[in-house]
C-alpha cells in the first residue's frame, strides 16, 4: 500500500516517508515504556491496566529513515466486546500501520499469545517483543525464542524496556522490516475440520457481495471465518443467508470447541518449549499479596496508607507553602509602593497577585500528594487495592476497574471520564460516568487545604481522609442509584492482573508527578488568571472599590444568599463558589480577592467570617457540586450529547447542596 510509484522515484522516496509501525499487547506488560524507549517521549507510563486508552503517536529516526510510530490500548483479544479492543481491532484492520510489535510479558507470556494469534490471521507484519527480560533474568529464567520463531515464522526478540537491552536489535529489524513488500507468509495449521471449514467459508464469501463490500481485502485471509468461530456473528454482521448456509453445513459450537481446545494445547506447547529454565518464584510478593489482598486486613492498609500520604502530605508541604505565600505577600507589597494609580495598584495587588498567588502557594502540596500517590501506583499496590474494593464495588453495581478510574480521577476528572471506554457494559459506564466527577480532583484541594488549615489544623489528615473515602462512597452510591434508571443490560465479568511489584523509579515518579500537577500550573496562567481579572473587576465595579458590599459580584452572590444564609455562607462564599464553576481553584483565589485580605491571612479572615461548621458544609459542597467546564464538555464527549451533560450540571448541584446541609447537621451536633 502507497507505494505505487516507479523504480526512479523509488529510493528517494523512501528517505522521505514515513513507516507508520504500532505497538500493541496485553495491558500492563510494558508496552508505553517500550513506546518511550523508541521515541523517547515523556508519555506517563502507568503500573496500572488501562491507562492507554486513544492511541498515542510518536516518532522517530533510524539509520535516516523516519518512523511513526502508533501506541495502542492494552487488549487481550482483538474483538469488539469493549472500546479499546474496538479501537485496536479496526486500526489493525485498516492495515494503516506497516508493522505491529506485540509486546509480551516475559513472566507471562502466554497471555499474549492468544493476540499473536489472532494478529498473525490478519495477515500483518508481525515482531514478537518479549519485555521485562531483566526482571525474567533476576528470577533465574531462561527464554529460548527460536521455538516461536521457527514455528510462527516470526522475528521474536527480548528486551527490557527499562534497562534498554534489546532496544538496538528491535530497531534494527524494524528497520529491515520496513519497506519489504511481499508479507511473510505465517500460514498456521489448524486440525482437519477447521481447515474445511475456513476453506468453505472462504469459498462461499466470494459469492456475497455485502462481504466483499464490508470486508473487502480481508475476504481472502483467515481471520475472518476463526472470528466467527471464536466471537460469534453478533459484531462482523454477515448476511443471515450466508449464516444460515454454513450452520447447515458445520456445527459451529462444536468446531469452537475444538479451536479452543487446539489452540489453548499448541500455546502452552510452544510456550513450554520455550521456556528452557522456570525460574523461582518470588515467594514475598506471594505473602505481601496475601496481605494486601486479605478482605480485613487489607482494608485497614488501605485507609492507613491514604492518611500517611495525606498526613506526609500537609507536613512536608507546609513549610514551602508558607514560603510561597510570604514570597507573594512580599511581592504585593512591593507592587504596591511602586504603583501610584490608584485601580491599577487595586487591579495588579488585590487581583492578580492575592488572586493567582492564592492558588499558587498551594503548589507544593498538590506536587507532594501526587508524588505520594504515584509511589503508590507505581510499586503495584494500587492495583491490588482495586481488587480489594472490586469485592464493595460489586455490591454498587460496578466492578475494580471503575476504582482506578476514581483514583485517576483524584488527579483530574477529565481523564478519569474517558479512561471508562475500557468499560464494556454500557449502564456501569453511563453510571459511572455520570458520577465520577465525585471523584475529589486536584483543582478542589486548594479549597480543601484553605478551609482545613483555617479550622482544623490539629486534625488536618484526619479531615482530608474523610473526604476522600466520602468522595470514593458517593461515587460508588451515585452509581447504584443512577443505574436504577438506565435500562442497558449486559453483564461481563472483571478480570484484573495483577502487576508484580517493584520499586518505582525517580524517573516514572517524577513525570508521573509532573504530568498530574502541571495543569495545575497551566491553569493558573490561563483560566485562573482570567477568572481573577473579571472576580476583581466586578468586585471594583461600580463604586470603584469604595463599597465591595454593594459590588457587582456582591449581586451575584446575594442572589443565593436566601438558599445559604442557614448553612453560614454569606454572599462572598456564593460568588466564590458560581466561579469555581468554571474551574475549582477559583473558588480559592476569589476569596483572596473578595475578602480583601491584605497583611492579614485568608485563613484569619475565613475565621473572622463563617463558623467551623459551615466551613466543613462547604467543604463538601465543593466535592460535590458542579463539574468543571472541561469536565462537562468531557461528558458531552463521551456520551455523544447534551442531554447527558445538562443532567450531570443539575444532578451534582442538587446532590452537593442535599450533602452540605446533612453535613451542617450532623456536624453541628459534634463542633
Amino acid at each position: 500500500m502507497g507505494h505505487h510509484h516507479d523504480h526512479v522515484e523509488n529510493t528517494v522516496l523512501t528517505e522521505d516517508s514515513e513507516s507508520e509501525i504500532s505497538i500493541i499487547g496485553n495491558p500492563n506488560v510494558g508496552k508505553t515504556s517500550l513506546f518511550n524507549a523508541l521515541t523517547g517521549a515523556k508519555q506517563y507510563v502507568a503500573n496500572w491496566p488501562g491507562v492507554t486508552v486513544e492511541k498515542k503517536v510518536g516518532t522517530f529516526k533510524y539509520k535516516g529513515k523516519s518512523f511513526k510510530l502508533v501506541d495502542l490500548p492494552g487488549v487481550y483479544t482483538l474483538s469488539s466486546k469493549s472500546e479499546d479492543e474496538k479501537v485496536a481491532k479496526d486500526y489493525i484492520l485498516s492495515k494503516e500501520s506497516e508493522i505491529v510489535i506485540l509486546v509480551a510479558d516475559a513472566l507471562n507470556l502466554e497471555s499474549s499469545m492468544f493476540l499473536l494469534f489472532q494478529l498473525i490471521e490478519m495477515e500483518v507484519k508481525i515482531i514478537l517483543v518479549i519485555n521485562a527480560i531483566d526482571e525474567a533474568k533476576e528470577k533465574g529464567r531462561v527464554i529460548d525464542t527460536s521455538p516461536i520463531s521457527k514455528t510462527l515464522n516470526i522475528p521474536v526478540i527480548l528486551t527490557s524496556a527499562r534497562t534498554g537491552e534489546g532496544i538496538e536489535k528491535l530497531l534494527e529489524e524494524v528497520y529491515s522490516l520496513s519497506g519489504t513488500k511481499n508479507i511473510i507468509k505465517n500460514k498456521i495449521k489448524y486440525p482437519e475440520p477447521i481447515e474445511k471449514f475456513v476453506y468453505y467459508f472462504q469459498e462461499k464469501a466470494f459469492q456475497y457481495k455485502d462481504i466483499e463490500a464490508k470486508y473487502y481485502g480481508d475476504r481472502e485471509n483467515r481471520w475472518l471465518p476463526i472470528y466467527l468461530l471464536e466471537f460469534g456473528n453478533n459484531d462482523l454482521e454477515l448476511p443471515e443467508t450466508f449464516m444460515e448456509d454454513i450452520s447447515e453445513k458445520f456445527d459451529l459450537a462444536a468446531l469452537k470447541n475444538e479451536y479452543l481446545n487446539w489452540k489453548f494445547n499448541f500455546i502452552s506447547y510452544l510456550v513450554t518449549s520455550s521456556i528452557i529454565k522456570e525460574g523461582i518464584d518470588w515467594s514475598l510478593r506471594d505473602i505481601l499479596d496475601h496481605v494486601f489482598t486479605h478482605k480485613v486486613l487489607g482494608i485497614l492498609i488501605y485507609i492507613f496508607a491514604l492518611f500517611s500520604v495525606f498526613s506526609l502530605t500537609f507536613s512536608v508541604a507546609q513549610p514551602l507553602s508558607d514560603l510561597l505565600e510570604s514570597s507573594f505577600n512580599f511581592l504585593g507589597n512591593f507592587a504596591s509602593n511602586y504603583i501610584n494609580i490608584p485601580w491599577l495598584n487595586s487591579l495588579i495587588v488585590d487581583g492578580i497577585i492575592a488572586g493567582v498567588g492564592g492558588v499558587l502557594i498551594f503548589l507544593p502540596q498538590i506536587f507532594i500528594l501526587f508524588f505520594f500517590l504515584g509511589f503508590l501506583e507505581e510499586s503495584g499496590y494500587l492495583p491490588r487495592a482495586a481488587f480489594l474494593v472490586d469485592r464493595i464495588a460489586r455490591n454498587f453495581g460496578l466492578s475494580g476497574r471503575s476504582f482506578m478510574s476514581i483514583i485517576l480521577g483524584f488527579g483530574c476528572n477529565v481523564p478519569a471520564i474517558i479512561s471508562t471506554k475500557t468499560i464494556a457494559n454500557k449502564k456501569e459506564r453511563l453510571a459511572l460516568i455520570l458520577s465520577l466527577p465525585f471523584s475529589s480532583c486536584s483543582a478542589r484541594l486548594p479549597v480543601y487545604i484553605v478551609f482545613i488549615s483555617a479550622f482544623f489544623s490539629a486534625h488536618a489528615a484526619t479531615i482530608m481522609m474523610l473526604v476522600y473515602l466520602s468522595s470514593i462512597a458517593l461515587v460508588l452510591i451515585s452509581s447504584k442509584f443512577l443505574q436504577i434508571f438506565i435500562t442497558q443490560a449486559d453483564d461481563i465479568p472483571f478480570t484484573i492482573e495483577l502487576p508484580r511489584f517493584r520499586m518505582p523509579t525517580l524517573k516514572n515518579l517524577s513525570i508521573y508527578t509532573w504530568n498530574r500537577g502541571k495543569h495545575f500550573l497551566q491553569k493558573a496562567g490561563g483560566v485562573i488568571f482570567v477568572a481573577t481579572i473579571i472576580i476583581w473587576t466586578l468586585s471594583f465595579f461600580p463604586n470603584f472599590g469604595e463599597d465591595i458590599n454593594n459590588s457587582y459580584a456582591a449581586v451575584i452572590g446575594k442572589i443565593f444568599e436566601p438558599l445559604t444564609r442557614h448553612l453560614g455562607w454569606d454572599w462572598r462564599i456564593n460568588t466564590g463558589l458560581v466561579f469555581g464553576v468554571a474551574a475549582k481553584e477559583i473558588v480559592v483565589s476569589s476569596y483572596s480577592t473578595l475578602f480583601n485580605v491584605g497583611e492579614e491571612s485568608l485563613s484569619f479572615a475565613l475565621q473572622n467570617s463563617i463558623t467551623p461548621v459551615s466551613a466543613l458544609s462547604l467543604i463538601f459542597f465543593v466535592l460535590t457540586y458542579i463539574p468543571c467546564f472541561a469536565t462537562l464538555a468531557t461528558i458531552k464527549a463521551e456520551t455523544n450529547g447534551w442531554k447527558w451533560m445538562i443532567f450531570s450540571f443539575f444532578y451534582t448541584i442538587i446532590v452537593a447542596y442535599l450533602i452540605a446541609n446533612i453535613v451542617f447537621f450532623i456536624g453541628g451536633i459534634f463542633l
